[in-house]
């Protein structure tokens, strides 16, 4: 489970399951790093406050751009899709 200090947002700090932990990368942007510091890929939240969605993001080295892997309704489920996406 995702940890939050101010709810919807994480902080910098804040970890997950599966060993991976955010940071942050911009106003709405996390980047999911493994135990190792390895980046397993971003996570952009979208919407009003009461109605996030946050998008899976990976970044392709080959065409230089990031693909969204899938749009869910909870960090979680975001974080998880680039743990399992693997």
């Amino acid at each position: 489970m995702t940890v939050f200090t101010h709810h919807p947002t994480p902080t910098a700090a804040s970890t997950t399951r599966h060993g991976l932990r955010l940071v942050a990368a911009g106003a709405q942007l996390w980047r999911v790093i493994d135990r190792a510091g390895r980046i397993v890929g971003h996570v952009r939240a979208d919407g009003e406050p009461d109605a996030l969605r946050f998008h899976a993001l990976r970044y392709s080295t080959r065409v230089r751009r990031f693909f969204e892997v899938g749009r869910f309704w909870s960090l979680d489920d975001a974080v998880s899709c680039l743990h399992y996406a693997r």
